[in-house]
């Protein structure tokens, strides 16, 4: 077939030979199976991050980090080069994670190369020879599903042993291969130790498996194999040979809390010899501690002041006795007795005399009234007088519209008079 445009660059440098036919569309990426080194291969090809149908990215590179500090504000801040170094983060992160499994005796499949976002990697076999198909596109016994839902539940100990999460598990994500199972894409595995959502994920990856039992086991009873196996991780007694029996019980005593503050307090107190040991001074100290809740002050009350003083301005402030309309009417009756110097009218904020000039001007003004039918009307301007002239002069510029002087700089005034 036709080399497709994502592979010319491959097959420009060598590294495949021959592209035989597409395996299958995902969501997420292009499968190709290609002759590479004289053997059948697959080459992944990853969509572009605007076609692909992968929800809730967010949540799986939560924790994934770039030694490149420029790379990394740029991430954060979503420019375009930050952008596309996010996008080869997410391609790259899958080699990386099948390198890892591979050495942690996982069962995927072994990477070959990777060029260009372009992932080339073993072609998984069945029994007969051809490409292997999905978990989830056979049909099995009951006893065989369950033998294949142990063996998955132990591959996820071995991958969580190795410090990855798949975090899309299922049965559509894992190949029926001559010697069983193998799993399938990697690119939203998270690191156990940096995402806080990896026991979220983890559950839920064995829970698909578990779904996957039931379908052909009905009797299947769901166990607590994951909550066991999270359990074991987190008091580091997880190994890769770490037997889930599912007698998981969640903790239902209280916590105490006496005990922690006791821990905390021990931990201040081994800094405090550590500064003393060093001659440093030791960290101001509060005088009391946190006042109870009962004791906390209700601003909503009009005479308690507010922390940082000063006025506040809003419709709150009418609240209090003072801010109210019958007391701003009260001051201003016993200003009106009292005179107004010129300090006092200097000191009026300017800001108001802009409103009221910027009102006076956008106010329409009132059109004159017609005359009444006997009045006398004004007399037609003289022959020889331009632009009616001599209208204004005859009633004096009373109908004139006012003209209004245009100020000139202050620098051109003064040119003018030197």
């Amino acid at each position: 077939m036709k080399t497709p445009e994502s592979l010319e660059t491959l097959a420009d440098q060598g590294i495949i030979q021959e592209v035989l036919r597409p395996l299958m569309s995902g969501k997420e990426a292009q499968i190709y199976v290609v002759l590479a080194g004289g053997e059948e291969c697959v080459a992944k090809v990853y969509k572009e991050a605007e076609r692909r149908t992968f929800k809730h990215r967010a949540e799986y590179t939560e924790g994934r980090q770039t030694r490149n500090s420029r790379d990394r504000r740029a991430v954060s801040k979503r420019t375009r080069h930050g952008r596309k170094r996010d996008e080869a983060a997410w391609r790259a992160t899958e080699v990386d994670v099948l390198h890892r499994l591979r050495d942690a005796g996982v069962r995927v499949a072994e990477p070959i190369n990777f060029v260009d976002g372009v992932l080339v990697m073993e072609l998984v076999r069945d029994a007969q020879g051809d490409p292997a198909p999905r978990l989830g596109d056979l049909d099995f016994e009951a006893h065989e599903a369950r033998e294949i839902h142990r063996t998955l539940v132990q591959e996820v100990v071995r991958m969580l042993c190795a410090g990855v999460v798949h975090g899309d598990l299922s049965e559509f994500n894992v190949l029926m291969g001559a010697d069983g199972p193998v799993l399938i894409d990697f690119p939203q595995a998270v690191d156990p130790a940096r995402n806080q959502g990896a026991r979220k994920l983890l559950l839920r990856d064995v829970d698909n498996l578990h779904r996957f039992a039931q379908r052909f086991a009905p009797g299947h009873r769901r166990q607590a194999l994951a909550e066991e196996m999270w359990s074991l991780y987190e008091s580091n007694r997880l190994s890769p040979e770490s037997e889930l029996r599912g007698n998981y019980r969640v903790a239902a005593g209280k916590a105490d809390t006496d005990e922690v503050l006791a821990l905390i307090e021990d931990a201040h107190e081994d800094e405090r010899r550590r500064r003393r040991g060093r001659g440093q001074e030791e960290p101001a100290t509060q005088a009391e501690g946190p006042r109870p809740l009962r004791q906390v002050v209700d601003f909503t009350r009009g005479d308690v002041p507010r922390p940082g003083g000063g006025r506040r301005s809003g419709r709150r402030r009418a609240s209090h006795p003072e801010a109210s309309p019958g007391a701003a009417a009260e001051r201003r009756a016993e200003g009106q007795g009292r005179p107004e110097n010129a300090a006092d009218a200097d000191r009026k904020p300017r800001r108001r005399r802009r409103r009221r000039r910027s009102a006076s001007r956008a106010r329409p003004q009132a059109e004159p009234a017609a005359p009444p039918a006997g009045a006398n009307r004004p007399a037609a301007p003289a022959a020889g007088s331009r632009g009616g002239a001599g209208a204004g002069a005859a009633d004096g510029g009373a109908n004139r519209p006012a003209r209004r002087r245009r100020r000139r700089p202050r620098a051109a005034r003064s040119r003018e008079t030197t």
